[in-house]
């Protein structure tokens, strides 16, 4: 909604990466605040493997660029709505390396808040490749008492409600 992101190739190695352009007025008001928080916390998740890396940031006169990895699979979602079926073992990949990389999120008090298929990329499509979990643009970190009572993420996939840390048993046993 507030970001473009568009595949970039860097000159002296060929490299591809993906560069995230987020305004930095919206609205009449400054943003700044809110893309430095989604560099924090994308470099608080830095060591897991199911989350999209920050390599660099830039300014330009209106935007800030985050340069980020590069999902050569695309979104999960035009997976979920594709007529092709993948095999059950493919399906259950897919699905653990989403949770580890929630359960990573969660260990360093971290809470995505508008993870849905869009969010979840992969790393090359045929076949399809790891997860990546990107867009933290709405991530919180839980205070000390472990606790997050907000109402966040895209509406047609928010659930209403407090949710505790405590309250989240699947995530023991990854």
């Amino acid at each position: 909604k507030f970001a473009v992101v568009k595949r970039c190739v860097e000159k002296n190695t060929g490299k591809i990466f993906a560069a995230k352009f987020l305004r930095k007025r919206r609205r009449g008001r400054d943003c700044r605040a809110e893309v430095v928080h989604e560099m924090a916390v994308l470099e608080t998740a830095r060591f897991s493997p199911r989350v999209v890396k920050l390599y660099a940031a830039h300014e330009t006169d209106h935007d800030l660029v985050l340069v980020l990895e590069y999902a050569a699979g695309g979104e999960i979602f035009d997976l979920c709505v594709s007529e092709e079926l993948l095999p059950e073992n493919q399906i259950t990949r897919l699905i653990r390396q989403t949770l580890e990389g929630v359960h990573h999120l969660h260990q360093n008090q971290l809470v995505h808040l508008d993870l849905k298929p869009q969010n979840i990329l992969l790393t090359s499509l045929a076949p399809p490749g790891d997860i990546k979990i990107v867009d933290f643009g709405l991530a919180r970190r839980l205070g000390g008492a472990g606790e997050l009572r907000e109402i966040l993420g895209t509406p047609e996939y928010v659930v209403s409600g407090s949710m505790k840390t405590a309250e989240l048993p699947w995530t023991e046993n990854l």
